[in-house]
């Protein structure tokens, strides 16, 4: 788990995909994920493929569900983790 989520925010009950419009960009899969507005760049972003605020369960944004938060998804409460951006 990131230094920076306390404890009490990953035990809080966690958003729904289509709360946040997350969305998973396929086309940007296999690219470099360390540029751009990507889950990967977020702060919440727990690798390999969860969220500290956002439930990996049920449908996204466009009613896909992929069982993860992916490195190349996006949502609406992104927030930039510096040490992740190039």
């Amino acid at each position: 788990m990131q230094e920076n989520i306390s404890q009490e925010a990953t035990s809080l009950k966690k958003l729904k995909k289509q709360t946040v419009r997350y969305t998973e960009l396929e086309q940007f899969k296999k690219t470099d994920h360390h540029t751009g507005y990507f889950c990967y760049n977020c702060i919440y972003f727990l690798k390999p493929s969860s969220c500290a605020i956002v439930s990996s369960q049920g449908p996204d944004f466009n009613g896909n569900s992929s069982g993860i938060i992916a490195p190349h998804g996006i949502c609406s409460i992104w927030e930039p983790n510096e040490k992740e951006i190039h």
